[in-house]
């Protein structure tokens, strides 16, 4: 159904000769009937469109940021951790040290000298004790014993002395013997004979 335009028969100025011919009228907004509006319906969605196409390329953008984030922050989880396990042996080194004592004997006693004095000893005519003198000398020794005709001691002594000792009489020999006792137990032993004489007799000249 079309709308008749009541001026439509109206003559238009500058057409002509012609001053019936209808001029051209501008259809009203939104006439035209359906899809009408100058296709207004089809400027609406093309915006619409765009913003589509916009919002789905910037999701896909942070998509794929994402992942590359993701990618690169799981290439440092990756990295192998390399335990170093250090065994430290600690050796007991036991050291035995053998201690062993050894006795050092040492130089044994020595006699440096042993004599009598008078040699040979007079004794009284008629018999009796009389005295004599021994001297002795020794080394590396504690002391000494002298005895007198046997083993038994007649006394004990110092290492270096001088004393008086009995002889008896009358004539005869008598043996003195000194032993030096070593500082380890080492004994040394020296004898002296002494002698004992008479005295000369005198003879009274018969006349």
């Amino acid at each position: 159904m079309s709308i008749q335009d009541p001026d439509a028969t109206l003559p238009t100025q500058g057409y002509g000769a012609d001053a019936t011919a209808s001029a051209p009228r501008p259809v009203p907004p939104g006439g035209g009937g359906p899809g009408g509006g100058y296709g207004n319906g089809g400027e609406e969605s093309d915006p619409r469109r765009l913003w589509f196409i916009g919002g789905g390329v910037l999701v896909l953008g942070l998509i794929i940021g994402v992942v590359i984030a993701l990618a690169a922050g799981g290439g440092d989880d990756t990295k192998e951790s390399t335990s170093t396990s250090t065994s430290s042996t600690s050796t007991s080194t036991s050291t035995s040290t053998s201690s062993s004592t050894t006795t050092t004997t040492g130089a044994g006693p020595t006699v440096l000298q042993f004599t009598v004095n008078p040699s040979p000893v007079n004794c009284p005519e008629l018999g009796g004790i009389v005295n004599i003198n021994l001297v002795w000398a020794t080394t590396n020794t504690t002391g000494v014993t002298i005895s007198i005709d046997g083993p038994t001691p007649f006394g004990s002594y110092g290492p270096t002395d001088n004393l008086q000792f009995p002889f008896a009489c009358p004539a005869g020999q008598h043996t003195y013997v000194l032993t030096a006792n070593g500082q380890n137990g080492q004994k040394l032993q020296k004898q002296l004979v002494v002698t004992g004489v008479a005295p000369p007799t005198t003879t009274t000249p018969t006349t």
